[in-house]
């Protein structure tokens, strides 16, 4: 490569963003080996794999666990994140089909944060559930929801794919807005075999806790998005 005052990951980050806009790397084609990419650029495999985990986070790139690396898709499912949908909606209205994977419910004791949280139901118990979203069979999302054991359903099909739906048509509880934090974590163990990613993926992550009609807090949930599926704007406006 040539002298630059760029850090050197930073220069083929550059180089392999340049190609992807271009189209010189086409969406969902392979890319080349670390091995071959540091031939190429004539760096070290460690400055590629910067490089390229770089380019992942940002969504241009998705490593597959014992697959390779990948060139995201230009069709991320996007949306703004001032309205309060359904994943199973965000996902419909992308022009792709929801699905789910993998159901897990677990009844326990609440955590002493959680009886905070849901205080005004007076529960010591809650139900967390984890499931990963689908968008036309690709996993693209692990979620981990929580609330109050008054409302666990009986049975994965209970969910039928949207939870908010699940509380509104059998509890009458109709989520109205949700406090929400973002943040950058990397996949665990169990989020990584199911997205099939490399632990330690970096995955956005929602924490959001939703308020019921009545402006109680009726679900607290953890949403982890695979980079490269999605795209979020918001519009911020000058006070």
């Amino acid at each position: 490569m040539q002298p630059n005052r760029m850090p050197l990951p930073r220069q083929v980050e550059d180089r392999l963003k340049e190609r992807i806009i271009s189209g010189d790397c086409k969406a969902g084609e392979q890319l080349p080996s670390e091995e071959e990419l540091a031939r190429e650029y004539g760096v070290s495999r460690a400055t590629v794999r910067e490089a390229v985990a770089s380019l992942a986070l940002q969504g241009y790139l998705i490593k597959r666990r014992g697959v390779g690396t990948f060139v995201g898709q230009p069709d991320a499912i996007s949306g703004g994140l001032e309205s309060l949908i359904s994943i199973t909606q965000w996902i419909r209205q992308s022009g792709k089909e929801p699905g789910t994977t993998f159901v897990d419910i677990d009844r326990r004791a609440a955590t002493i944060h959680e009886r905070e949280l849901f205080a005004p139901w007076k529960t010591d118990e809650v139900v967390e559930i984890h499931r990963v979203r689908t968008a036309s069979k690709i996993p693209v999302l692990y979620c981990i929801d929580v609330i109050p054991a008054a409302f666990a359903p009986t049975a994965p099909s209970d969910l039928d794919e949207s939870l908010l739906a699940y509380l509104e048509t059998r509890w009458g509880q109709v989520v109205i807005f949700a406090q929400t934090e973002i943040d950058v974590v990397v996949a665990s163990k169990i989020m990584a075999e199911e997205l099939a990613v490399p632990r330690a993926t970096p995955l956005l992550c929602l924490r959001q806790a939703h308020y019921n009609q009545h402006s109680t807090v009726l679900l607290w949930s953890q949403d982890h998005f695979l980079p490269g599926h999605f795209h979020f704007d918001v519009r911020r406006h000058r006070q």
